[in-house]
């Protein structure tokens, strides 16, 4: 309910905004710090136009494809929105609120896609500005996300980690995901299998939801798959490839893997002792009661040297293995 109540005030005073009188928007102007009044220019409804020049960004990232991970590259996405807007105009503005330490500058809330669009154009981004404080922007975020452009799945991880770097609680990020608690564990268990430069590597992959990106994150935690491999995997790719082949090579290739993985392997060496041999472990079992109670005794006594033993067999022979 809180929620529900949380959603409506936001959506009502984001509508308010773009439906404000010219003398309502006036007051709004006047709210805002001294040196930001100048840098805007009067549009219709409150909305205003702003150089992109004058907005800094805000907040947890929840595009991936606009992180610093692109090196400055404009994304595909980014070049059609900016050729639609040539044709049409820009039609949804973005939300901004003055900069907390730069006076006439902007912070955006949302709407990054729209800013660099407009800033690729050479032409001022149509806004709302509010002065709004760190909580009610971050809620604002993730709703226009909910209810404009849904976020990819794996998207939805990183941002949901991201706001929990910045400090909030996770009832915070629930809220401003809209998400129960259990979905938002199901998103960090992603977070923590699959490393961040695989997430980057791939992309946003719209296509692939929490299902495919699990599997992934298994593939990582038992020893398929590592960074290496994912890069291997996408370099050997077409730089054509979307963000939704790149996801499926790397499953294709985990699958082969797997299915080249011998099956676990149960050995018995000696009477009572059983080896249990596994892709990320090696169990050693030796049965300590009968007739197998005096040597489990002798083992326990000499294991530690035994394994000393073995080690220094397997660097010597390893040594030699690379001419050493």
């Amino acid at each position: 309910m809180a929620l529900t109540k949380n959603k409506t005030g936001i959506m009502a005073a984001i509508n308010a905004a773009a439906t404000a009188s010219p003398a309502s928007k006036d007051r709004a102007e006047r709210t805002l710090p001294k040196g930001t009044i100048g840098s805007v220019r009067a549009g219709l409804g409150g909305i205003q136009e702003i150089e992109t020049d004058l907005i800094l960004p805000w907040g947890p990232a929840d595009r991936l494809e606009l992180t610093a991970v692109n090196s400055g590259e404009i994304p595909e996405s980014v070049l059609e929105l900016a050729a639609s807007i040539s044709d049409t105009g820009q039609q949804v503005p973005v939300l901004l609120r003055p900069a907390q330490t730069q006076d006439g500058k902007f912070e955006v809330i949302y709407g990054r896609r729209r800013i660099l669009a407009c800033a690729h154009l050479g032409v001022p981004v149509k806004a709302l500005i509010r002065t709004l404080d760190d909580r009610a922007a971050l809620m604002a975020k993730g709703l226009e996300n909910a209810n404009r452009t849904e976020l990819s799945y794996y998207e939805r991880v990183r941002f949901a980690a991201a706001i929990l770097e910045q400090g909030y609680d996770r009832k915070e990020v629930c809220q401003a995901l809209a998400i129960s608690k259990n979905t938002l564990s199901q998103l960090e268990k992603v977070n923590r299998q699959v490393p961040s430069m695989t997430g980057a590597r791939i992309g946003a992959a719209p296509g692939a939801g929490r299902p495919k990106w699990m599997t992934l994150g298994s593939g990582f935690e038992s020893g398929h798959l590592s960074d290496v491999v994912v890069r291997n995997v996408v370099d050997a790719l077409p730089k054509e490839a979307t963000s939704d082949e790149r996801f499926d090579a790397v499953l294709r290739h985990l699958n082969k893997r797997r299915a080249r993985s011998p099956e676990n392997t149960d050995r018995e060496p000696a009477p009572g002792v059983t080896v249990k041999s596994k892709v990320k472990t090696l169990t050693l079992t030796v049965q300590r009661d009968g007739k197998n109670k005096a040597f489990a005794d002798w083992l326990d006594q000499n294991l530690d040297d035994l394994m000393s033993n073995a080690f220094d067999r397997f660097q010597l022979e390893n040594r030699r293995g690379q001419g050493g």
